[in-house]
């Protein structure tokens, strides 16, 4: 009889090994042309809008602030936040039924793997790659934010080392609640062009109309979005970006402010109520 390595864990063990979660890494970064789109939404997105900023400014100094300027950071972070969530709602679906799709699911379950392993294996591998990237797309906009701005008038509010911080922070969390629940809806209808579909309807056009019209009767209901909870929660650096939903320009709160305690509710009911509904249907599935 042949012994498990600890490396490996056991078969039906719900605790994924190292070496799953590295295979299923390895599947998310040969989807070239996901990984190349998610390159362009985290990292190109904030380069091309930067340097387009530098080249007006260079040309014309007296017309245009500088590319650093607190007002253009705060733009450059809802806008990585938008099209940011949007990429990590396509990498979660994908990483949520890629075996389906393959026709690998079948083949994994007779190894005798426990399915809920097989799940949570994709979220610290799609995590790793897109947060990763975000990451590497936010320390450019506070490195043209720190070297290549220009001394504000004392009305103005400088973005602070602290600022940065908490606003990469909060955009990575973004990102965690966008792929999370991604993978749980694709796991969910097993198929990917519908939950992206509905998912970015919810983004771009359902969390600003409820953000922007505070119903009377549905208040409460309001505050259950997730996108909600989170546009209250964000922070003051990235206040009055451009947005990409109904009306654009910057997004002002018309309802009234959650409690922290409710925030963090919902946002992890988010996080764990999508996780363990795609974790149920995958061990439901038939193979």
């Amino acid at each position: 009889m042949t012994q498990h390595s600890p490396a490996i864990g056991a078969p039906g063990s719900w605790v994924p090994p190292w070496p799953l979660i590295g295979a299923k890494f390895t599947e998310l970064r040969k989807r070239r042309v996901l990984v190349t789109v998610t390159v362009a939404f985290t990292i190109a997105l904030p380069v091309i809008f930067y340097g387009i900023r530098l080249i007006y400014h260079l040309s014309n100094p007296a017309r245009y602030a500088p590319a650093g300027a607190p007002g253009a950071f705060a733009t450059a972070g809802t806008v990585m936040d938008e099209f940011g969530f949007i990429i990590a709602i396509t990498l979660g679906v994908t990483a949520g039924t890629a075996d389906l799709t393959d026709g690998m699911f079948r083949h994994l379950v007779i190894t005798g793997r426990s399915r809920l392993a097989l799940y949570l294996a994709r979220i610290p591998a799609g995590l790793s790659i897109l947060l990763a990237l975000a990451a590497v797309g936010f320390t450019v906009a506070c490195l043209v934010t720190a070297f290549l701005s220009s001394p504000e008038p004392a009305s103005a509010v400088a973005v602070s080392p602290g600022d940065m911080i908490r606003s990469g922070l909060w955009l990575e969390l973004d990102l965690i609640i966008g792929f999370t629940v991604g993978l749980g809806l694709g796991s969910l209808m097993g198929q990917r062009t519908v939950p992206v579909i509905l998912l970015i309807v919810m983004e771009i056009i359902i969390t600003p109309a409820l953000a922007d019209h505070a119903l009377p009767n549905f208040i409460n209901g309001e505050r259950l979005l997730v996108g909600v909870a989170m546009d209250q929660l964000k922070p003051a650096a990235l206040a009055g970006g451009t947005t990409i939903g109904p009306g654009g320009g910057p997004r002002e709160l018309h309802i009234p402010p959650m409690p922290t305690w409710a925030m963090v509710t919902v946002i992890l009911g988010w996080i764990i109520g999508w996780s363990a509904i795609g974790a149920w249907k995958m061990a439901t599935r038939d193979a």
